[in-house]
């Protein structure tokens, strides 16, 4: 099976990891709610292209890629890093498919939040909106990370922002996956390398 993703979320200054502020005020209001937590192996899928999105993600460890593919080609959309959210699909309530597959570049710990959450009755709906507005806060972080990176056409300036946003984890992708997410071939990613330009 196959899998993959990008990003990180600073929001509300949360002091929590992943989603542990969404158990802790479900807690509060009483409300106990468990989280999911599977590991998926290298090679494996967390996602695939046209699965259901009805979850959010949370990487606790590892590396993932994001990506498209159809009969002619494929492209890397974005990677998730330890301490990324995966949140495509939240704005539609857990009711579209996934148009990417996301694949562990590496095994990985992901920590899985259900949707069905926000349809619940037995919940104060004050509650809720507020968690909601903490995800969408997170998942508005992760949209302006992944465009402040992807909204420049120079591909040594995207470069830059994407080694600085995430320090040392390119040495960890694939070349042709890193070739695939700036939309480059291989082979110029290895003469850069080589002329010491990266």
């Amino acid at each position: 099976m196959k899998k993959n993703i990008l990003v990180l979320a600073k929001v509300y200054e949360l002091d929590m990891t992943g989603f542990d502020f969404v158990k802790k005020e479900l807690s509060q209001a009483g409300t106990e709610v468990e989280l999911q937590r599977i590991q998926v192996e290298k090679g494996n899928s967390l996602i695939m292209q046209g699965q259901k999105l009805n979850s959010l993600y949370w990487v606790e460890s590892g590396l993932l890629r994001e990506y498209h593919h159809d009969e002619l080609d494929e492209f890397t959309n974005s990677f998730l890093m330890t301490g990324s959210y995966y949140m495509t699909g939240f704005y539609f309530g857990g009711q579209i498919h996934s148009s990417f597959t996301v694949e562990a570049l590496e095994t990985s710990i992901i920590q899985i939040l259900q949707m069905d959450l926000f349809n619940s009755h037995e919940i104060d709906h004050k509650v809720l909106l507020d968690i909601f507005k903490k995800l969408s806060s997170i998942k508005y972080h992760q949209n302006l990370d992944w465009k402040l990176i992807n909204g420049t056409r120079n591909f040594l300036h995207r470069w830059e922002l994407f080694k600085k946003k995430n320090p040392g984890v390119w040495n960890n992708i694939p070349q042709k996956h890193l070739a695939s997410f700036f939309n480059i071939t291989p082979q110029y990613l290895s003469k850069l390398k080589a002329r010491r330009m990266l």
